[in-house]
């Protein structure tokens, strides 16, 4: 599936609205787009070394946060998942609070229930997964401390080595 250029940059622009309304509002905004089921990730660009941040419906399970590099069922990933890939120490912001993570492939047995989980919350996962002929990725945030979010979004906070 691709996009059309103009689409791209609506989107664009309707993503940097949803991050500034989920930081002034510290995620307390009704439904899953803005509150209860959605995150903002921040990875650190693989090209550019520049924190980019990305708003991501999630499902907890345990202290981690589960999320699907979906990319709306194109047959290619999410920048945002090739970032994790390069450097797999990510920032999440959730409802007011700022938490570093080590990003992971979930486990193949867990795969399916995690994805029933995900589906649930956001039913077009389904479609997007008959739209592709990759595999969506489930990736697992496991925090591993408290961050400096502020840092993390200006660029200037030191990324644990790997």
């Amino acid at each position: 599936m691709n996009w059309h250029p103009l689409f791209e940059r609506v989107l664009r622009a309707l993503t940097n609205v949803h991050i500034t309304l989920y930081r002034l509002l510290r995620g307390r905004v009704p439904g899953k787009f803005f509150g209860t089921h959605s995150i903002l990730v921040t990875t650190m660009g693989r090209k550019s070394g520049k924190p980019r941040t990305t708003p991501l419906l999630f499902v907890p399970d345990g202290d981690s946060y589960i999320v699907v590099a979906s990319y709306g069922g194109s047959n290619k990933h999410p920048a945002w998942y090739l970032n994790m890939e390069a450097n797999p120490h990510v920032l999440v912001e959730a409802h007011g609070t700022s938490v570093e993570t080590h990003a992971s492939l979930v486990h193949e047995n867990e795969y399916e229930s995690l994805w029933a989980r995900l589906v649930a919350i956001y039913p077009t996962y389904a479609s997007y997964r008959r739209a592709t002929t990759r595999r969506l990725p489930i990736v697992r945030l496991k925090p591993v401390g408290q961050f400096n979010a502020e840092a993390q979004r200006r660029g200037d906070a030191e990324s644990p080595k790997r």
